[in-house]
């Protein structure tokens, strides 16, 4: 059957003509300002040290880690996922260097660039502009709430506000922006949730994640779980939520992931979470049992 929404791989079918595309993880080499001292040295709390980047392959070169996953996922195409820290923190005569290796590849197809919202200064956006007309070419900024007291206890150490700001001026130079958005942090409820989704209704960005809050080795998250300050979701709580979320979504906004899972060496809690495929098909028949479809609490302007 058809996802009951709007999927990243539907989302793909339509962009790349039937093509198979896959993403490829790679550590560019940057820093975060919320690390290297500039912000904070502690980082957000849910960070490992790789920052959220692939480990296996983290110490290659970004043509090393191309071409490793190409010889390992030959015959289609790529999209180049600069994922490790702030991939926008740096002069933009850095950036270039390291965004220009993505053009030796014929068949990368496509640039997603993480990063926070406060880290793409001025003089980079006409540089991501003239990328746009290259490729196709993705921001994922770093969101997970728009709640302060949430932004606070996870150490993002930026503003909602500021959030906005750089979201608009990617929108209005028509960059695509993905933004990822956290499940389960301590203290939102399920209305704090909504909220949060019902802004990205008047946003309307390209493309949402949701994460799952999971733990992961030397965090301070970490730390928090370890001592019982707050408590993980079940699965079964997991799902039921993401649906809720799902039908209060705009059906036009593309749904990039649904869960949250890392590496097996670094994985802490929940251990359920590491079971990716359990979860969606679970989601996926649950929405079918109800009825249920991306939108369908969506109250339309007309």
């Amino acid at each position: 059957m058809d996802d009951p929404y709007k999927s990243f791989n539907s989302f793909l079918r339509e962009r790349f003509n039937n093509q198979k595309v896959r993403k490829i993880p790679i550590n560019a080499g940057f820093l975060c300002p919320n690390k290297d001292g500039k912000l904070s040295k502690r980082g957000c709390v849910f960070c490992d040290a790789y920052g959220a980047g692939p480990i296996k392959s983290f110490d290659l070169s970004i043509s090393g880690q191309i071409e490793r996953y190409i010889g390992s996922h030959p015959g289609c195409k790529y999209i180049a996922y600069y994922q490790a820290h702030s991939n926008t923190y740096a002069p933009v005569a850095d950036l270039r260097k390291r965004y220009e290796i993505v053009f030796k590849y014929k068949d990368i197809v496509g640039l997603f660039i993480g990063t926070r919202p406060d880290c793409i200064a001025d003089e980079v956006y006409p540089l991501l502009e003239e990328l746009n007309k290259r490729i196709y070419l993705s921001l994922e900024l770093g969101l997970q709430s728009i709640h302060a007291r949430s932004l606070q206890y996870l150490n993002r150490n930026h503003t909602y506000p500021k959030f906005s700001e750089t979201f608009s001026k990617l929108k209005e130079r028509n960059i695509d922006v993905v933004v990822h958005l956290i499940i389960g942090i301590p203290g939102e409820s399920q209305a704090d949730m909504l909220a949060t989704v019902k802004e990205m209704n008047r946003l309307k960005p390209a493309g949402v994640k949701f994460h799952l809050l999971h733990i992961l080795a030397n965090t301070p998250l970490f730390s928090d779980y370890k001592n019982g300050a707050f408590r993980l979701l079940e699965m079964e709580e997991y799902i039921d939520l993401v649906i809720l979320l799902l039908e209060h979504l705009d059906p036009g906004i593309v749904i990039h992931r649904l869960t949250g899972e890392r590496d097996r060496e670094i994985f802490v809690a929940p251990l359920w979470a590491l079971r990716k495929i359990d979860v969606i098909n679970s989601l996926k028949s649950k929405m079918k049992e109800r009825q249920t479809y991306q939108g369908r609490l969506v109250k339309l302007i007309t």
